[in-house]
């Protein structure tokens, strides 16, 4: 056989045909090596276990072995627990390992410009089907780690990435325990951008939230049910997702509800800019496969309605057909949450809500009711009287969520001025001088050629 021939084989997906079945191709990709690892191991290959995993312990291996540091992918937390008990690596010898390199420090913000200043052009890599030995503590024998290409079948044009790791039988409860320990769930909320930073999520329980009855319903309620519910999706055979979008004027709690759902069951979400220049659908995808890798997890896509309105106008580099490949696609990932949020979903792409089962719920956060600023006044300050939480409703009605805070943060800086309590007077004037700050900004930006609603401007 020619050199390029046994090139081209080694690194091609195996693709199952009508015979074939998943474990048979996994096997025949670890028979190309099976000489060495039976070398490696001290068993012969009818001695060994093999283990599929949704971790990929490879990425750990060739940064030894390359002798170079990976970008670090703070939503593995894996990685850090296992570096310390990596002893060494080794591949094959005579056999060249296979390593994609892709460039993901994309800036997103003036955060990310500052932290990560030094990282323009950074690249990630990525390990593909050379083998991989290493020693590690807690086991006794080397463990082998192998990323199998490989294809569903005839009709399937999707390259499907098996994780496979390879010890002595006898060791294979060590394995499995040590992969437990890489595998516990790290249950403080996060905000992993694509290609940016990581944040921890300031907790927030369910109970802070002041919202109506009907997102209650709609968000609360459902969201708990399906988590609570899981074992009958998978009785069914139901894809174990959901789906909501949470739409409304800027300002009203639809980030603060998505706080409540990370929080309420420990979730990390993964989320990207859409407007970034740098993003494109393999972005999108690369996204939706990053959430997947640590499920349940949430996918979250802000400004849906800008990034795909329904005049197709958009400033995004993402596409309205990639978006909903993947929120198709998603129903096969089991224990992923889609939230999408969106000021005005009536100017959004039809398309992205024809299909049933893209959002389960659409969730409204209008501007609250005079019953809900009574309960933000009484909750923010229990100390305000009957008389002046209802006079307080009436003169802020129109006002967002936020806009209440601000107007309790404005009244607060006047009662510091004169060193006393905040008095009704201060919240009176604080709302007064709110509406006229935003009208006056309505009227600059109408002049400019904007069409502003006072009750529309972020806070």
């Amino acid at each position: 056989m020619e050199p390029s021939h046994v090139f081209r084989d080694q690194t091609t997906s195996l693709r199952m045909n009508e015979s074939s079945t998943k474990p048979a191709l996994l096997r025949r990709a670890l028979e190309t090596h099976q000489a060495w690892i039976e070398t490696t191991l001290s068993a012969p290959f009818s001695d060994v276990v093999i283990l599929e995993v949704h971790l990929d312990l490879t990425q750990i291996g060739a940064e030894r072995i390359l002798a170079c540091s990976n970008r670090p992918d703070e939503s593995f937390e894996a990685a850090s627990r296992l570096k310390p008990l990596l002893r060494s690596a080794a591949t094959p010898q005579g056999f060249p390992p296979l390593v994609e390199l892709t460039k993901t420090s994309f800036k997103l913000d003036l955060l990310s410009l500052l932290e990560d200043a030094d990282r323009q052009g950074q690249f990630e890599i990525e390990w593909q089907d050379c083998p991989i030995a290493m020693r590690l503590d807690r086991i006794n024998s080397p463990v082998i780690a192998l990323n199998a290409p490989y294809h569903a079948g005839p009709s399937s044009d999707v390259e499907c990435v098996a994780h496979l790791l390879v010890t002595k039988r006898e060791c294979a409860a060590e394995l499995v325990a040590l992969l437990e320990h890489l595998d516990r769930r790290d249950t403080q909320p996060r905000l992993h951008v694509l290609g940016g930073t990581t944040r921890e999520i300031e907790r927030c329980e369910w109970n802070q939230l002041v919202l109506d009855q009907r997102a209650v319903s709609l968000l609360k309620d459902d969201f708990e049910s399906f988590f609570e519910r899981e074992s009958w999706f998978r009785e069914k055979r139901l894809p174990f997702r959901r789906g909501y979008l949470l739409h409304g004027p800027p300002g009203n709690g639809k980030s603060t509800a998505i706080r409540a759902m990370m929080s309420s069951r420990g979730l990390s979400a993964y989320t990207m800019r859409l407007f970034d220049r740098r993003g494109d659908d393999s972005s999108l995808d690369a996204l939706f496969e990053k959430a997947l890798r640590h499920r349940p997890a949430l996918v979250l896509l802000e400004d849906l309605d800008r990034a795909f309105p329904k005049t197709g106008e958009t400033r995004s580099n993402v596409s309205v057909q990639q978006l909903l490949n993947c929120l198709d696609g998603v129903a096969t990932g089991q224990g992923l949450i889609v939230v999408a949020t969106a000021n005005e979903p009536t100017i959004l792409d039809p398309a992205i809500l024809r299909r049933p089962g893209r959002f389960d719920r659409v969730v409204r956060f209008p501007n609250p009711t005079r019953d809900l600023q009574h309960e933000y006044f009484s909750r923010i300050d229990p100390n305000l009287s009957p008389g002046t939480l209802k006079e307080l409703s009436i003169k802020s009605g129109g006002l967002s969520f936020a806009q209440l805070r601000e107007t309790y943060i404005m009244a607060g800086q006047r009662a510091f001025e004169r060193m006393g309590e905040i008095s009704r007077e201060d919240l009176l004037s604080a709302i007064a001088s709110l509406r006229e700050s935003t009208l006056t900004g309505s009227r600059r930006s109408e002049s400019a050629g904007f069409q502003t609603r006072p009750t529309d401007v972020a806070i």
